[in-house]
């Protein structure tokens, strides 16, 4: 008995030893170092990256199912079998995904991807997993889309069935419809959606045709277009139908149908339409001509969207008249869309005109009504100016420290800091420290994806996994994509309704070093200022080499070729005009340029700048006519809004370059 007792353990522990050796080598052959995932991972991608589909699709699938990056490297291989045409791999790769990592961000773009490919074969299968989407997803554009493919499906089986449906569930189709085509009328999905529904429903009703001609408008279908709105009403139809004759160029029928529905329908159609239509009828005049005829669309028009139309003639209206027909519009409308800019041109108004007790006023009624207004920091500065001149200068010094610390980067903010700092030139020295544009952030923890991300710089599946616009910005930056990077940065921070501090990582992103060197070297030895030329940059090309305007101008600092070549002439620099394409020989050229300009303009930076938009004619005009005592009225009476705002934004990139990288 005992013996037996003793083989038994003996066998026991063979198969405890047999197992363990069993489970050694499952993991010899599962485990993976973190290190060995990483160089898998990065080479799968450079294969991708180069067109090597099937290798990349290979060593997608050896990345470690312990590894946080395996659901991410399934997303890719489906992507390869796209690539491949194999629907067959990528489907199975979409469903390994959302089923074994039902949690994951990517899990249910990979089930509406999985529907979108089984919608013709298996559109049951396919309703299921839009039907899924659209019930989990927190993306609203997903949603949507989903919404649209069950309401796909479900017509198709209504128009070929033979059984009778009720009329619900009818019009929860059209309403999927209906929806897609308000949020999306110009969407990827907007033409079949738009197809789908004219074949579904034929008589389709008047507000819907019109859904419908948009849809077809913004694909440029016209003719489409207006076949369509022949099914609906004038009333409901006259904005996108003369939108739609305007781009045919029909201009005489565009003119009468413009001209009745504003008198008649106004009400009738939605606001951007009405907008169009507006446009496009002032735009069939001459610059001389759009105050009269936006003067007779004006009388001619009625109802709630008066006020667009309203705003539109008084920027034509000649000056001796705006401010009445500003106080018309905002007494008119004092809760409308363009009050606040109603109210902000009386109130400059006054100002030019030197009516500084009402502009006084004006400025305090515009400060309490409007605190999120765009205008507030100008308004805010002008109400400054005021009580230091005429009023109570400590007033003055309270507004003028309130735009430094609530809107550090804008033009008001160093104009209100170079006053408090008693600085009287409009630049001074400085002396910027060179930083490299870098992540925005600190790195993510390990539990994020980002974190795994950034090892393997799988930039596309980190705009997936992250809505973070700075983000973007730093990935477009990483690519080289220097101009979409500073437009994406400028417009998030632009969002932001308290500024970070000026050692925040994101002002770099916002405000980038391109070509510093460069600039530095041709600034020095023409004794312009760095941050000024970088300023000039990034207001002109937003740092593209390629950039070409549409008169000509060429390159990082805009140069017209008959210019450059003037001033290369004259210092001795013989060129091809394709050279104004690099960045070097631009960068010089724009250096002495602006040198050239400035010193014909007394060296006044302010002058140099409008000038070097307006040009010197126009600049050395404006000094010797306009009625001003400092720098800022000056700039403020500047009577081409293209040049004004072109010295506010370039001196708004000077102050920021300084305050962010000055030693």
């Amino acid at each position: 008995m005992f013996v037996f007792k003793n083989k038994e353990s003996i066998y026991i522990k063979i198969s405890i030893l047999v197992v363990f050796l069993l489970l050694g080598f499952i993991f010899a052959k599962v485990y993976q170092p973190h290190s060995k995932t990483i160089n898998i991972y990065t080479q799968a991608l450079r294969d991708y990256d180069n067109g090597n589909f099937s290798n990349s699709y290979y060593l997608f699938s050896k990345v470690s199912y312990f590894s946080k990056l395996k659901p991410v490297a399934i997303y890719r291989q489906a992507l390869c079998a796209r690539a491949l045409g194999d629907n067959k791999s990528e489907l199975r790769r979409y469903q390994q995904l959302f089923n074994n990592y039902p949690s994951n961000k990517l899990s249910l773009e990979a089930k509406y991807l999985a529907g979108q490919l089984v919608i013709d074969d298996n559109p049951n299968l396919a309703f299921r997993y839009f039907k899924s989407v659209a019930k989990e997803s927190k993306d609203e554009d997903y949603k949507i889309a989903s919404e649209y493919y069950k309401a796909k499906i479900s017509a198709s089986k209504i128009r070929y069935s033979s059984k009778i449906f009720s009329r619900s569930k009818i019009a929860n189709v059209e309403k999927s419809f209906r929806e897609y085509l308000q949020k999306y009328p110009d969407g990827r999905l907007a033409v079949n959606a738009a197809n789908t529904w004219k074949k579904f429903n034929p008589n389709i009703k008047s507000q819907d045709a019109v859904l419908v001609a948009r849809a077809y408008y913004y694909a440029q279908m016209y003719d489409e277009a207006l076949a369509m709105l022949k099914q609906a009403q004038l009333k409901d139809s006259w904005a996108i139908q003369s939108v739609t004759l305007y781009s045919k160029h029909d201009y005489n029928k565009v003119k009468s149908l413009i001209e009745q529905g504003v008198a008649k329908y106004s009400d009738s159609v939605d606001r951007s339409d009405y907008k169009m239509a507006v446009d496009d009828y002032i735009d069939l005049f001459e610059q001389k001509d759009k105050y009269k005829y936006s003067s007779k669309l004006f009388s001619l028009a009625k109802g709630k969207n008066k006020d667009y139309i309203w705003n539109l003639k008084c920027s034509y209206t000649p000056n001796g008249y705006k401010y009445a027909c500003y106080n018309d519009l905002y007494k008119n409308f004092p809760s409308g869309e363009f009050a606040q800019n109603a109210l902000a041109q009386i109130l400059f108004i006054e100002i030019r005109n030197k009516n500084y007790a009402s502009a006084r006023n004006l400025a305090k009624d515009f400060l309490s009504k409007y605190p999120d207004s765009p205008d507030y920091p100008k308004v805010l500065f002008w109400a400054a100016k005021i009580e230091q001149k005429y009023y109570n200068n400590d007033v003055a010094v309270t507004y003028y420290q309130d735009i430094v610390n609530r809107f550090p980067d804008s033009y008001y903010a160093y104009r209100a800091f170079w006053i408090l700092k008693g600085v009287a030139q409009s630049t001074i020295s400085a002396n910027l420290d060179y930083k490299p544009v870098i992540y925005p952030y600190r790195a993510p923890n390990k539990e994020d994806m980002l974190y795994y991300l950034l090892e393997v710089k799988d930039y596309d599946m980190m705009l997936k996994y992250s809505q973070d616009d700075f983000i973007k910005s730093w990935i477009e930056y990483e690519r080289g994509n220097y101009s979409s990077s500073t437009i994406i940065a400028r417009d998030a921070m632009s969002k932001l309704k308290v500024k970070p501090v000026k050692t925040d990582l994101r002002w770099r992103l916002v405000y980038p070093q391109n070509y510093y060197k460069q600039v530095k070297n041709y600034a020095n030895q023409y004794r312009n200022n760095d941050a000024l030329m970088m300023a000039i940059i990034r207001e002109e090309s937003y740092f593209n080499p390629e950039a070409q305007s549409g008169v000509g101008a060429i390159g990082l600092m805009q140069l017209m070729p008959s210019t450059a070549h003037e001033i290369g002439a004259k210092n001795g620099i013989d060129f091809n005009t394709s050279y104004l394409f690099n960045p070097e020989l631009n960068i010089r050229l724009g250096n002495l340029y602006y040198a050239t300009i400035r010193g014909m303009l007394g060296n006044k930076d302010v002058s140099a700048i409008a000038a070097y938009n307006g040009g010197i004619g126009s600049v050395t005009r404006w000094k010797s006519t306009l009625n001003y005592s400092d720098t800022d009225e000056f700039v403020e009476q500047i009577p081409y809004d293209e040049t004004k705002n072109y010295v506010i934004k370039v001196f708004s990139s000077y102050w920021n370059y300084t305050r962010i990288y000055q030693k």
